[in-house]
């Protein structure tokens, strides 16, 4: 049996968000909006959308229907991404960063039903 009696976890702080040096991107928000049911709730909210960057591609893996989603990509404030498609049931789908400079990015999502999440990436 191996125990860790001291074990790190490395992250690069922007702000009050942390940018994983694996590749997953962490989102927060609700996706599916502020329903009545999650207002009383404490407990982290169900996302159902999984984000990661390896080799200059994020790879966004949809788990459920999810309506008309938008897909934001910021950098200082200025757009430099932006698209709309229908997630009708669960899909996969990629943006290539390849050409993007240096630097830490904002990955926004939001769907049909007020649904809004967000999470930071860096392009080194």
């Amino acid at each position: 049996m191996l125990v860790c009696l001291s074990c790190t976890v490395v992250a690069h702080e922007n702000g009050d968000d942390f940018i994983s040096p694996w590749g997953q991107i962490s989102f927060t928000g609700h996706w599916k909006g502020d329903d009545s049911e999650d207002k009383g709730h404490r407990s982290m909210p169900f996302i159902p959308v999984t984000a990661s960057l390896e080799n200059s591609i994020i790879s966004l893996e949809f788990q459920e229907f999810a309506g008309d989603v938008s897909i934001t990509i910021s950098k200082a404030n200025q757009v430099v991404y932006s698209h709309s498609l229908l997630i009708n049931n669960p899909k996969k789908y990629s943006i290539s960063v390849e050409d993007y400079f240096p630097g830490v990015y904002l990955l926004e999502l939001t769907n049909s039903y007020g649904g809004y999440i967000y999470g930071v990436f860096e392009v080194k």
